[in-house]
């Protein structure tokens, strides 16, 4: 089961029902495809999620960060991206 555990205190303000769609698209992602991603911060290797729509102004990821599988989130403006945060990490927990 996948599951993502999400930071506190983060500067990108999520509500609780974006948390849950994004929560159900990583759900139904293939991993290993994003595992295969290279370090974000040097290549900018990403997977941006359809929803929330990134042209509403706020944009969600996954990608590969320091060996760990983070979602970053972030506010669009028209012209580029304004600013981007983690705000949480990819976990795998068993089903027992």
């Amino acid at each position: 089961m996948v599951k993502v555990k999400w930071y506190r205190d983060i500067w990108i303000p999520l509500e609780e029902d974006i948390k849950r769609r994004v929560e159900e698209q990583i759900g139904k992602m293939d991993l290993e495809k994003v595992r295969g991603f290279r370090e974000y911060e040097e290549t900018g290797d990403e997977y941006i999620l359809p929803e929330p729509n990134p042209y509403e102004g706020l944009f969600v990821k996954v990608v590969k960060h320091e060996g760990k599988l983070m979602v970053v989130a972030g506010q669009w403006e028209h012209g580029g991206y304004v600013e981007e945060y983690y705000v949480g990490e990819v976990v795998e927990e068993s089903a027992e």
